[in-house]
């Protein structure tokens, strides 16, 4: 397990840092290991998990179906990525799935032990504190990014924020990311290439 001590650490650190390398210790002992593979869902709709999730590597993506039936895209997660948080929060079963996009390592840390470990270490207290305050901006820029953007500036910004994850993502999923039709984002790709 120590073997993700450094990856962890730097993860971490984006959140409190200088954080000590006993504190991340410690918080590897609560985790387990497990792998899951592309197509996989960690998460179904409906369930209530138990456990929180840090992706060594590998990429999930998390979605919902809308009242129409369509799977539309929240989110995607990346490595040195927590994965499924909200389960921290919310005390109701999920509206939404995880699902695996490519083969994944994870680390998994059961709820419960985590919550412990965070109300009595005051350094695990400021970085989870500071993941749900970028939690609560990347939401709310989300929605201002609906509110008042095109289709192509979303795009364009999706492409900014995450660097190589085009090349990484059925372009259907992408689409619903930015909530268009895969026929409007290749014709936006189509458009930017020209111009470029």
């Amino acid at each position: 397990m120590n073997v993700y001590l450094e990856q962890l650490k730097k993860a971490i650190e984006v959140y409190a840092p200088n954080i000590e390398k006993e504190h991340v210790e410690s918080f590897l002992q609560i985790a387990n290991y497990k792998k899951i593979k592309k197509g996989e869902i960690l998460v179904h709709i409906g369930d209530s998990p138990k456990e929180l999730y840090f992706i060594i590597s590998g990429l999930v993506r998390s979605y919902y179906i809308d009242i129409n039936g369509n799977d539309v895209t929240r989110y995607f997660i990346t490595e040195n990525s927590f994965c499924c948080a909200e389960m921290l929060l919310m005390k109701k079963p999920f509206d939404c799935c995880f699902e695996a996009l490519e083969n994944c390592n994870l680390l998994c840390f059961d709820g419960s032990s985590f919550k412990s470990l965070t109300s009595q270490n005051i350094n695990y207290m400021k970085a989870y504190i500071s993941a749900l305050e970028q939690s609560l901006i990347y939401k709310i820029e989300r929605e201002n990014s609906f509110l008042l953007k095109s289709a192509v500036e979303r795009y364009l910004d999706f492409k900014k924020i995450h660097l190589d994850l085009e090349k990484r993502v059925n372009q259907s999923h992408i689409a619903s990311y930015l909530g268009i039709t895969p026929v409007s984002l290749s014709r936006i790709r189509r458009t930017i290439k020209e111009e470029n």
